[in-house]
């Protein structure tokens, strides 16, 4: 074989291995969400392999209860959904089953996102308004598991947490199907208070998700 056939062979045999390196890195095990503000958008995603960096996320304050007052949450970073549990959607985001990956390793604190089920609350009462994505939440959830369209845009809910840990948040759903529990919760604005509604039927249980936001926690009217 002549000196230029193999130099041609060596440069076709180091392309195909560079091809074939890119190929491998580009099946990342995790997926993460989206900032889509309507159903037909695009899904794009952070680095997957590190949902501990903020780079480009947005950040902004949307607010919570906690021991019967409101606190503002300022979010820093994108959520986090990973399979499995399988989900319908393409952000990744299942009600109805716990994660199996986490964000980070350790004991995670929780936030519980309060869902109204047939009934419309009073606005001033809503973290969260239906149809419009919040700062980092995911666009669409699949509720298959509980029932519910395997495909929901941006659903109403509000926010309940019980420490001031910073930090990534594992979310927990809770469904409110009476007015008058919604308007008792939002009075007392406290978990146990839905502990208590819980145990008395007129609130639901804990539903899992595989969902977590990335807040810390602020005094209200305090600065983004």
């Amino acid at each position: 074989m002549s000196s230029r056939l193999t130099h041609r062979h060596r440069l076709v045999t180091s392309v195909v291995l560079v091809s074939a390196l890119v190929g491998a890195c580009a099946a990342p095990e995790r997926s993460s969400g989206s900032r889509a503000s309507s159903p037909s958008d695009p899904t794009p995603h952070f680095d997957v392999d590190n949902p501990n960096s903020a780079a480009g996320d947005a950040k902004g304050i949307i607010h919570g209860w906690i021991d019967g007052q409101t606190v503002e949450l300022r979010y820093t970073r994108l959520y986090f959904c990973a399979a499995p549990p399988t989900s319908a959607v393409s952000t990744g985001c299942e009600v109805g089953a716990p994660a199996t990956i986490s964000p980070r390793s350790g004991p995670i604190p929780k936030i519980y996102a309060l869902a109204p089920v047939g009934f419309v609350p009073d606005p001033a009462t809503v973290h969260c308004p239906g149809g419009t994505v919040c700062l980092n939440h995911p666009p669409v959830l699949d509720l298959s598991r509980v029932n519910g369209p395997s495909s929901v845009f941006a659903p109403t809910h509000s926010h309940i947490i019980t420490d001031v840990q910073s930090g990534w948040h594992e979310t927990i759903n809770i469904r409110v199907t009476s007015k008058d529990a919604w308007n008792d919760i939002a009075a007392a604005k406290t978990l146990s208070r839905v502990r208590e509604l819980q145990a008395l039927g007129q609130v639901g249980p804990d539903i899992p998700t595989n969902v977590y936001f990335f807040f810390e926690v602020q005094a209200p009217n305090a600065q983004p």
